[in-house]
């Protein structure tokens, strides 16, 4: 069986933001994705505007969102109570969520972990993990913080595989991802799956390489599964407009169970 992954920062309700969502949902389509990561998803607090709902009944899939990150903020001309929370999107049932807060500055606010158990079969269960790391440009030692705390949590897991998406707000080759790899054995899989497309970004849009999926050993022989087709998504403007689906571009891997 083959299981397609893709992660993508959705950007909150920032730019042209109810265009971009029919975008990012209508590229998301093209991709036929199994499991959809989603961070920065936005959600009024009357829920009258909900970007993760939107996107699953779009996409006809299951799908679970984690508050997180609660203030105002401006959707057009109005200002109005908001989370930007991590959504996940999943054609299999969506089991055994847990949730918890990860190391925190009060110069950056609130940040979490999404953990959930996806039921791939009745022998199976893929354990997918989304994260969003602090953002702030002095914030290193605060993201290697959060790093070794998601890293304690991974490790030594039973389940058959254990996959890891996110936006780190930290490069490949930063000491953060470095650490992270170093603690828990982990596998990119953008590059197992043959990724080689630059992770910057196209055109007039700069886009840093701050969005990954990793796959941590796991199960009884404590091993990372096999990757194909990796590749840079969601990063097309429209054609019309040049809008893109977002600030961030998307990373897609595929899964290959056993």
């Amino acid at each position: 069986m083959q299981i397609r992954i893709v992660t993508i920062n959705t950007w909150k309700c920032d730019g042209d933001y109810y265009n971009r969502i029919k975008l990012l949902a209508a590229q998301l389509k093209m991709l036929t994705p199994h499991v959809v990561a989603c961070q920065e998803c936005f959600l009024s607090e009357d829920e009258s505007i909900d970007t993760l709902r939107y996107l699953a009944e779009e996409l006809d899939m299951y799908y679970h969102f984690t508050f997180a990150r609660f203030k105002q903020r401006q959707v057009g001309n109005k200002t109005i109570n908001s989370y930007s929370g991590l959504g996940l999107l999943s054609a299999f049932p969506i089991r055994d969520v847990q949730e918890f807060d990860l190391p925190m500055s009060t110069a950056d606010g609130q940040r979490r972990v999404q953990q959930a158990h996806l039921e791939i079969n009745e022998e199976k269960q893929l354990l997918l993990t989304n994260v969003h790391l602090t953002h702030l440009h002095n914030g290193e030692d605060l993201r290697k913080e959060q790093v070794v705390m998601l890293a304690e949590n991974l490790i030594s897991r039973t389940e058959a595989y254990n996959v890891v998406c996110g936006d780190f707000n930290a490069t490949q080759q930063s000491d953060e991802i470095t650490l992270f790899h170093q603690l828990t054995g982990a596998v990119d899989c953008y590059e197992a799956g043959g990724g080689n497309e630059p992770r910057k970004g196209y055109g007039s849009l700069t886009v840093k390489d701050v969005d990954h999926i990793f796959s941590v050993p796991s199960g009884p022989c404590n091993t990372v599964p096999t990757f194909i087709k990796s590749a840079i998504v969601l990063n097309e403007p429209d054609e019309g407009s040049g809008l893109y689906p977002s600030d961030h571009f998307g990373v897609g891997t595929t899964l290959i169970t056993i």
